[in-house]
């Protein structure tokens, strides 16, 4: 069976996150049989974008066994990213021939350790990060798991050659040990540009911090990217990254610490050494890492300095994991359930 032929029904988000613009792309380029919007605002109080989707179906919290016996008819393969939203899902899908496929987060993959719970027939996951753990749960229960990484759409993030190199880190919502390395970059680069919706985040950098230029009116994912050069990220722990990919295409060149899955994507003069420093366990256990904040400084110069060839090198690396690159292996990926 081809692509063309696939009855794919897809799980979206119609929020602002990261899983609202992960599924809108897999929409976009996947062009599914039949969309159908989770819609948790009652949880989470996110604004719906319900007209990101055409003919979308739309089920106001998690659905129920009828709810979902309904998603699957008229399917052949069902997608969902992160989480079946119902835990029987799979159970179910099996049961009415549909083949399933998640999209996993690492941090979340608890699930799949359940006895009680049947798996998707496939796993993708976005990054190397826990890819080996994850096959060694997965595979043991009969489910296939590849390694496909979450592409970038060049034409949403068009590339501009960077002359100046100004610095800015995206701060984003307030998570779990300063998720994206916040306040390292505050040390080492007090100067720059910082960006997040939170206002009371915004507020504490700013006291501490005057000098620092931060951004908390940025609607437009695309319009980050033109508010410095290089992008700062030295986050605290592993996991996909949507604003590397995006940054990336945007011609700025990421700064990151040297862990899975960065330094399976980045050049080795953009990565900072980090040591772990502690854990959680949000459902699993995630190494915390620290980066030596003077060395992040001296790298960040070390980029500045060479704008326009670091600027290019980014071009070529958001050329290998554009959606025009990886649609024909993400189609692969979805053929072979079949």
């Amino acid at each position: 069976m081809t692509m063309q032929s696939v009855r794919l029904t897809l799980l979206v988000r119609a929020d602002e996150s990261g899983l609202g613009y992960q599924t809108r792309a897999y929409y976009k380029h996947l062009k599914p049989h039949k969309t159908v919007i989770i819609d948790i605002s009652n949880l989470n109080g996110n604004l719906q974008h319900y007209d990101w989707y055409e003919n979308a179906h739309i089920i106001k919290g998690f659905p129920t066994l009828e709810q979902v016996k309904d998603i699957l008819q008229d399917t052949d393969v069902l997608m969902t990213t992160e989480t079946p939203y119902f835990m029987d899902l799979y159970k179910v899908a099996r049961d009415m021939g549909v083949k399933t496929i998640c999209v996993e987060n690492p941090e979340f993959y608890d699930f799949i350790k359940y006895p009680q719970y049947e798996l998707p027939d496939l796993i993708i996951l976005p990054s190397v990060w826990k890819l080996d753990e994850i096959k060694q749960h997965a595979e043991s229960k009969g489910t296939k798991v590849i390694q496909l990484h979450h592409p970038v759409d060049r034409d949403d993030f068009p590339f501009t050659l960077r002359n100046n190199g100004k610095p800015m880190h995206i701060a984003g919502k307030p998570a779990t040990c300063d998720r994206n390395g916040t306040w390292d970059f505050m040390k080492s680069c007090p100067n720059g540009v910082v960006t997040t919706q939170n206002n009371d985040l915004a507020w504490r950098i700013r006291r501490s911090y005057r000098s620092c230029n931060v951004k908390t009116d940025i609607t437009n994912p695309a319009q980050l990217y033109s508010l410095g050069d290089i992008l700062v990220l030295p986050r605290k722990y592993g996991g996909n990254c949507l604003p590397l990919n995006e940054a990336l295409s945007s011609g700025m060149p990421v700064i990151m610490p040297d862990i899975s899955p960065n330094n399976h994507i980045l050049p080795k003069e953009w990565l900072v050494p980090a040591t772990i420093v502690d854990y959680f366990e949000p459902r699993t256990r995630v190494d915390i890492y620290q980066v030596d904040v003077d060395v992040l400084a001296d790298t960040i110069q070390r980029v500045k300095d060479n704008i326009r060839i670091e600027s290019q090198k980014a071009n070529a690396i958001a050329d290998t994991i554009s959606w025009a690159t990886l649609l024909p292996l993400w189609e692969q990926a979805i053929e072979s359930v079949l």
